[in-house]
């Protein structure tokens, strides 16, 4: 079926979505899976990639490597220095995802931590050195039910998102549990992948001083044990959506496990968990408006019989997603 866009808007948007689901298919795949000719999609799609408004990198999966787990942090700025805080909270180790929230200074940040020690030293020495912080409180990533890096706009047909996927081994990792050990060579190819997730594998070669096929062989592993992951970075208003939100959800005497794995096939979410703390869920939602956003709270958790919402905030800003700041990403 030919998806061929009316404008130039919707032929970008195509292509952007095609690299959400598989930032490192080639252009002729991408071509082929969406039906359009592979000259538009090599100009178009490097044309967005070359103007910031898409962003393909790579970054390590901490909790494969390291075993790492998440924590999520709510701070309390005072009012006129919340984006110096979120700023500095982007940049600290392990930081994930920061966002500023509406509201009288308040960010939420997702930062991995690998050991007791290093979430010790992050709550007790480093937060409270943070100038301009009042406060902030702490809850476990206990399970997560879906991942910033799994959502994409689902402008494309599931037959299509399978085509891309199929040849993307991070979409389904091995179920491995034996330890993984980078050396210098895995860890120049990641570091040339954190700048440029689409780089070649005979410029990775040459970059690397190594044969293209052992880069190959090498990249094949670090993707199909889930320790190297691709993130394509697009500006969520590219696509329409115009609000995002976070809810907090109380769930009472209900099962947090299948409510979160319902909750997390909802092409809204782009983000949900099990927490510690007051609330046992975690939802991230991306809305193209503030009616979207009523409908998805009224209508799908309102539909959950031992669910409520316990807090639901806008996002104002967001600052990091992933390995990518997200401040200068054009919309």
């Amino acid at each position: 079926m030919s998806q061929k866009g009316n404008d130039t808007d919707d032929t970008d948007r195509l292509i952007a979505s095609a690299l959400q689901v598989n930032g490192r298919a080639s252009w002729e795949a991408i071509s082929r899976v969406i039906d359009l000719p592979s000259r538009t999609v090599m100009r178009r799609g490097q044309h967005l990639i070359d103007t910031g408004c898409v962003r393909v990198s790579t970054f390590v999966d901490a909790n494969k490597l390291l075993h790492a787990r998440g924590v999520l942090i709510r701070l309390g700025t005072e009012i006129d220095q919340v984006a110096q805080v979120a700023r500095g909270v982007a940049a600290l180790p392990g930081a994930s995802s920061v966002s500023i929230l509406e509201g009288s200074g308040d960010i939420v940040a997702l930062v991995l931590v690998e050991n007791a020690e290093a979430h010790q030293m992050l709550l007790m020495q480093t937060l409270p050195a943070i100038p301009g912080l009042r406060a902030f409180e702490v809850s476990t990533v206990l399970r997560s039910y879906r991942i910033g890096l799994d959502w994409h706009a689902g402008i494309l047909p599931a037959e299509q998102v399978d085509a891309l996927r199929a040849s993307a081994p991070w979409h389904a990792p091995s179920a491995s549990s034996t330890p993984v050990v980078l050396d210098s060579v895995d860890q120049n190819l990641i570091d040339q992948l954190s700048h440029d997730g689409r780089a070649t594998i005979s410029v990775l070669a040459q970059e690397a001083g190594i044969n293209a096929q052992t880069v190959r062989r090498r990249l094949d592993t670090l993707f199909g044990v889930g320790v190297l992951r691709v993130r394509t970075e697009v500006a969520p208003a590219f696509f329409g959506y115009k609000v995002e939100a976070m809810l907090w959800l109380h769930i009472r005497n209900g099962d947090i496990e299948s409510i979160g794995n319902f909750l997390a096939t909802h092409p809204s979410v782009r983000y949900c968990a099990a927490l510690t703390g007051h609330a046992g869920l975690l939802v991230d939602g991306l809305f193209m408006d503030e009616e979207a956003l009523f409908d998805f709270q009224n209508g799908v958790i309102g539909s959950l019989p031992t669910v409520e919402i316990a807090e639901s905030r806008v996002v104002l800003k967001a600052v990091r997603r992933g390995p990518l700041y997200i401040e200068d990403v054009v919309a």
